[in-house]
């Protein structure tokens, strides 16, 4: 079952109880901070559109051991906070990870998938995604690679995937990663992956 647009938009404006990190005590949050009202009045049956906030390029080696990882260091490209209305050009083969504007407050009941928006696969832009575990908090960044054969400008703001929220049947372990929050790479530095 898939959580309608009703629910959605009270759990946004209502807010949903979900783990404070640091000091670990239950705060309530808006299930997706910092959209647009025209976002909360264009949901399109079960799914919010969210818009690219920030562009980064990753720049670095990686080491993905079982007992420890390094993932790219990364360079910002781009993004909304000094960018505004920037506008990047993405190259056939360019591979890039793109990090929304909205952040997402899950609780431990929901889970979340993102697929990216029809636009970009008719552009020849498909989106690497995931499913969002609960009780993670925070934008999301997922993979871009340009399969296309022409460039594509995209604009800060524009509107890149959606989202679907999913209740959980019983009890679900709570995410606890280390991609918690804003965080795109280890950028470059060796860290143990759980």
């Amino acid at each position: 079952m898939v959580l309608g647009a009703d629910r959605i938009i009270r759990m946004v404006r209502e807010g949903v109880p979900v783990e404070d990190h640091v000091t670990g005590t239950i705060a309530t949050k808006p299930l997706i901070e910092h959209l647009g009202s025209d976002q909360i009045e264009g949901i399109e049956g079960t799914t919010v559109d969210l818009r690219l906030g920030a562009i980064y390029k990753p720049v670095g080696r990686a080491r993905l051991m079982r007992e420890t990882r390094i993932t790219p260091e990364i360079e910002n490209v781009m993004d909304i906070k000094t960018s505004p209305d920037g506008v990047y050009c993405v190259k056939p083969g360019d591979y890039l990870l793109f990090q929304t504007i909205e952040q997402v407050n899950l609780p431990d009941d929901l889970f979340a998938y993102i697929r990216p928006r029809t636009t970009l696969i008719r552009s020849g832009i498909p989106l690497l995604t995931a499913f969002i575990s609960p009780n993670y908090q925070g934008r999301l960044t997922v993979g871009m690679k340009h399969q296309g054969i022409a460039d594509v400008e995209i604009q800060m703001g524009f509107r890149i995937l959606c989202i679907a929220f999913f209740p959980i049947e019983g009890r679900a372990v709570p995410y606890r990663g280390v991609w918690q929050g804003d965080r795109v790479s280890t950028n470059g530095e060796e860290e143990r992956p759980f």
